[in-house]
């Protein structure tokens, strides 16, 4: 990285010089150039790359990555600088295929896990800001992630082809998108370099996304990206754009939800970065768009329940480990969860603990993300703080709570302070219960394996 930063700046400096001898003019080009950096790295920040990019323990935008999907594990792509194993090689024409079209260097198709139906409606000046700090910004790695092994018919990228004519990809936008209002940067954000709709808008059997149905909710890997759209009752038309803005930048939004999971990834590595302007632009835009209602939602997720009015449930009696399988959804809370969230379900004053009642995940007409909060936690770095809840399942060395035991848990927690018993069944956890997931390991960049970059 210092290297080519060295050789970038030297470029730029030497510029500055002649620029004493010739006149201003190569000051501005360096100044240009500064803020199409600046420009640049703010845009992939907002285009949340590295959550895809990078592999737990990776280096930043390696590749690596193992994203689950219904015909295999797709592995993320090196999009550092270097010339074999990433992108170092890409014009600025290779870079836009890749990133607007889904059509890599070599003219095979990536798949769309990569959002190109999305990045489609960047403007030209923005995948130019992008490039630039992508080559000259993004430290280069020599380490090729193992190639895509995908179950037919994906394995055969062609078919890519058809499966684009389906899509509906984003319309490039025109102008300077910073210079725009705020519903139109808000539709900017939300639609290219958010790609909201990638978890929120539901898919139809050829996975593609229902534009008629743009924000109402998806289910996404045993999680339930919910309905966002400005529904009094499925959505979040009962929220300020004040509420939504702080969600965005904090992952809580108090009295209303929390973010975990792969929006708790999105809050940490994209949105909390974002400027308050864009942020509220991004609130505004989502507060507007056609409202879709749901028959499992029959009621505002963040409107049920209230702190519990009866005596600690504390017995005196002290329960054997080996024993929790006899244990009774409310003994399970007890054991569990009262110590932070309270006896009576209040969390804490401040709320960094919050309350189960009002709360969007436990009032919900799904249980999905309940059960999912329970078995993975929460562990969220925001600029405003770390957020963490332990595991009670699925990424322990030591199974803490059998899907049995989750099961009365969750049942006891809608029951007592959400949309009522969803009835779970230990069936039903143990299909969310996944194992941690598995980096895929770089190999040896002198012994290269096939491609799969962009």
């Amino acid at each position: 990285m210092a290297d080519i930063k060295n050789i970038f700046w030297s470029v730029l400096f030497g510029g500055a010089v002649m620029g004493g001898l010739y006149g201003a003019p190569a000051y501005a080009a360096a100044d240009d150039d500064q803020a199409l950096m600046e420009r640049g790295a703010y845009l992939a920040t907002a285009g949340d790359c590295v959550a895809c990019h990078t592999r737990p323990g990776g280096k930043p935008f390696a590749g690596g990555l193992e994203i689950a999907t219904p015909k295999g594990a797709v592995v993320s792509t090196n999009i550092t600088p270097d010339p074999q194993s990433g992108i170092g090689a890409y014009t600025l024409e290779d870079f836009e295929k890749a990133l607007r079209r889904g059509v890599r260097k070599d003219g095979a198709y990536l798949y769309p896990v990569m959002p190109y139906v999305s990045y489609a409606g960047l403007t030209d000046q923005d995948v130019k800001a992008l490039y630039t700090w992508f080559m000259h910004g993004v430290q280069p790695v020599a380490e090729k992630p193992p190639e895509t092994q995908m179950a037919f018919p994906g394995n055969i990228r062609m078919s890519m082809m058809a499966w684009n004519m389906l899509a509906e990809s984003e319309t490039p936008e025109t102008g300077d998108s910073s210079a725009y209002d705020k519903l139109r940067r808000g539709h900017y954000l939300a639609t290219a370099l958010e790609h909201c709709g990638t978890c929120h808008t539901p898919r139809n059997f050829m996975l593609v996304e229902q534009q008629d149905q743009y924000l109402a909710g998806s289910q996404l890997n045993g999680w339930f990206a919910p309905n966002i759209t400005p529904s009094n009752t499925a959505g979040i038309g009962d929220w300020s754009e004040d509420d939504l803005v702080a969600y965005l930048k904090t992952g809580h939004a108090k009295g209303r939800s929390q973010a975990a999971g792969p929006m708790g990834e999105a809050v940490e590595h994209s949105t909390s970065h974002l400027t308050d302007e864009d942020l509220h632009a991004l609130a505004a835009f989502i507060k507007q768009v056609p409202v879709h209602d749901d028959a499992a939602e029959p009621q505002a997720r963040d409107s049920f329940g209230k702190a519990v009015s009866e005596p600690d449930l504390r017995s005196g009696i002290v329960h054997r480990v080996d024993d929790l399988n006899t244990l009774s959804g409310a003994e399970l809370y007890d054991a569990n969860c009262a110590a932070c969230h309270g006896p009576n379900g209040a969390g804490t004053a401040d709320q960094y603990v919050p309350s189960l009642y009002t709360n969007s995940v436990v009032g919900s007409g799904r249980p999905d993300n309940l059960i999912m909060t329970i078995l993975e936690g929460v562990d969220r770095n925001t600029p405003s703080g770390h957020v963490n809840m332990p595991s009670f399942g699925s990424h322990s060395d030591v199974q803490r709570l059998s899907d049995e035991e989750i099961a009365k848990l969750v049942n006891y927690l809608t029951a007592r302070f959400g949309s009522g018993d969803h009835h779970v069944t230990a069936e039903q956890v143990a299909d969310k219960r996944q194992p941690p997931p598995v980096p895929a390991v770089a190999q040896d960049a002198a012994k290269p394996a096939p491609s799969d970059h962009p």
